[in-house]
């Protein structure tokens, strides 16, 4: 059995899954306010309770990929995997 760093397309990370969620929340708060929706138009919108909505950006409430798709997919929005950028390589 092969180690892991003998895989040809290993990469190192240099983040946690701490500091993506971080970025995350980060990224989707600056998405609400960029396109003028308030935690209450958001819910109204989605069909998601403000209250969740408000956990998920205050970081008490870690959320599935599937309220994320109920959130964003009413306002024509979805997720998509993206390589991590190096911090050196922005």
């Amino acid at each position: 059995m092969k180690k892991m760093n003998e895989y040809v397309n290993y990469i190192e990370v240099k983040k946690t899954p701490e500091e993506l969620e971080k970025e995350f929340i980060k990224e989707f708060v600056h998405f609400r306010k960029e396109n003028n929706l308030t935690q209450e138009l958001l819910s109204i919108y989605s069909k998601v309770n403000r209250v969740k909505i408000a956990r998920i950006e205050s970081g008490m409430h870690s959320t599935s990929i599937k309220n994320l798709l109920e959130i964003l997919g009413p306002i024509g929005y979805t997720i998509k995997i993206e390589k991590i950028k190096d911090e050196k390589n922005k």
